[in-house]
């Protein structure tokens, strides 16, 4: 997939814009964004923080792909350990005999601790490399 750099930050990250082009939409969409569930041309630009070790500037057309396990990383991060979190500590405030209320009032009181401290840990953490910066795309030519 192609995108745009908007900017470069520090630590070797850019953020860009993911290029969903009218001919991506004819085709099998790539699902990053919303484009194929909208109407054709008015997609909303969808942005992401990428790692930058190619080192390209803003305005460069840029080659973008996913790390490897991205998904599986995510999900364990974003799902499976705040359900477990939750239900140990569910199975812990059960332990101490309190009513049931009162171990979910906890138990969601440290599932929403546990989501504040995934955002504040992962604020600058990216899944996206930037592969190289594209070669000047020519616009396709109707007939």
């Amino acid at each position: 997939m192609y995108a745009t750099v908007v900017t470069t930050k520090a630590k070797g990250k850019a953020e860009l814009v993911i290029i969903c082009d009218d001919e991506a939409l004819k085709g099998p969409h790539c699902g990053f964004c919303t484009a194929a569930s909208g109407p054709k041309g008015k997609a909303p630009k969808e942005t992401v923080l990428a790692r930058n070790p190619c080192g390209a500037k803003p305005g460069d057309t840029v080659q973008v792909s996913l790390s490897e396990h991205a998904e599986l990383k995510a999900a364990l991060i974003l799902f499976i350990a705040p359900i477990l979190i939750f239900m140990s500590a569910l199975i812990l405030t059960n332990s101490f005999q309190l009513a049931l209320w009162q171990s979910f009032g906890v138990s969601l009181g440290s599932l929403i601790l546990t989501f504040l401290l995934i955002k504040a840990g992962m604020g600058e953490k990216t899944y996206y490399v930037i592969d190289q910066v594209a070669p000047q795309r020519r616009p396709l030519r109707h007939k």
